[in-house]
């Protein structure tokens, strides 16, 4: 990557030095990622950078998580520096994490400025947490009132529950079309809509909005990270009238490769709130995250690559004008990376590990201060 693209960005001096050496992921071998193997100002400008303001994410699905052994493949540690945003996915589980899953998070929070989310299915109120007999009052009732104590109860205690554990937000994997069996989280559009409306009291851009009204629900702690993924603008999708404008990223399961109906399949989901004035199609673009499935692809890198270079371009109609968009997507990741970690593929940049991902990080940055310092000098 070569400095002159970044160095003028926004004022942000540190970027030009921190971007080239971020992308590169260190030596996991014979490397006790226990111990800081760069120094303290190197990792304040990586957390610094973290918050640039409008940075795409790179965004990864890690599901062989152990924390136990300090490589790549099962120690987020040993992720490359740049990935954004981590989700424990996978069978072992979300809530009672061990001793070493516990410290593991903690570095990459701490240190790398990392966020970790937690993706559940939720299809039913109640999965994945200790039960309630509360829960178990919706059951499959379309009745507003007799199934929002329950929905709100099980988002309060979502939050509660990532919160004890540390987690940074969470990720609901909505699939409905999918064939997974579904659940009336999923299926019910009574109780979908009302659950995305108490999640947003708890996660997301409303959530610590002191103007908002909250009825009898506290103020959160803390700004945790709301991701939705699966059927976001594809098969069933978002409801329009689902508070979807407090998300924070839509993950898009655009595996195979990332085409324009992707992301205009979400700005249809969101077109109510398009047409109202309260999001613009950009923000909307800046807020998709598309991901690319490594149980499949991850010896070609699928398509991957095209999507950390994915630029929509279109025009939309907003309240019967042109809207023409020009803008980078909001970020890049990938389902399962671990299989991305120790292909033998040679090196990228100087280091066998992450083959695809840390290309994938190049590019999208690369982008984003190419377009950045093109708007700038205009």
């Amino acid at each position: 990557m070569n400095i002159k693209h970044i160095k003028n960005a926004f004022g942000f001096a540190f970027a030009a030095i921190f971007f080239v050496g971020c992308t590169d992921v260190e030596s996991i071998n014979d490397v006790d990622l226990n111990q800081t193997i760069k120094t303290d100002e190197y990792y304040a400008a990586l957390r610094k950078w973290k918050e640039t303001p409008g940075l795409p994410q790179v965004f990864v699905w890690f599901d062989n998580w152990t924390g136990t052994s300090p490589t790549g493949e099962n120690s987020l540690r040993g992720l490359p520096d740049s990935v954004t945003i981590v989700s424990n996915w996978g069978g072992h589980p979300k809530f009672e994490l061990t001793s070493e899953r516990k410290a593991d998070m903690e570095y990459v929070q701490k240190v790398k400025g990392t966020k970790v989310v937690v993706t559940l299915f939720s299809q039913n109120v109640g999965d994945d947490l200790p039960d309630k007999e509360i829960y178990h009052e919706a059951g499959t009732s379309s009745d507003p009132e007799k199934v929002r104590p329950a929905i709100k109860a099980y988002a309060e205690d979502i939050y509660k529950a990532c919160l004890e554990c540390g987690y940074d937000g969470y990720d609901w994997d909505y699939e409905p079309g999918g064939g997974m069996g579904v659940g009336p989280l999923w299926s019910n559009k009574v109780q979908r809509t009302i659950f995305v409306e108490e999640l947003s009291y708890w996660f997301g851009h409303g959530a610590m909005d002191p103007n908002r009204d909250r009825g009898d629900r506290p103020m959160p702690e803390k700004r945790l990270l709301f991701l939705i993924d699966g059927e976001v603008g594809i098969r069933t999708g978002m409801d329009k009238e689902w508070l979807s404008y407090y998300v924070d990223y839509f993950v898009l399961q655009a595996y195979g490769g990332m085409a324009d109906y992707r992301m205009t399949g979400v700005l249809r989901d969101m077109d109510d709130w398009i047409q109202q004035g309260i999001i613009t199609p950009d923000e909307i673009v800046r807020r998709t995250i598309a991901t690319e499935n490594f149980e499949s692809y991850a010896n070609t890198g699928g398509g991957f690559l095209g999507m950390s270079n994915y630029v929509y371009k279109n025009t939309y109609t907003v309240n019967g004008k042109p809207y023409e968009i020009d803008q980078l997507i909001g970020g890049c990741g990938l389902y399962r990376v671990g299989f991305d970690y120790a292909q033998g593929k040679g090196d990228y940049d100087g280091s066998p590990e992450y083959y695809f991902l840390r290309q994938g990080i190049t590019n999208i940055y690369r982008n984003f201060y190419d377009r950045m310092n093109a708007a700038n000098e205009e």
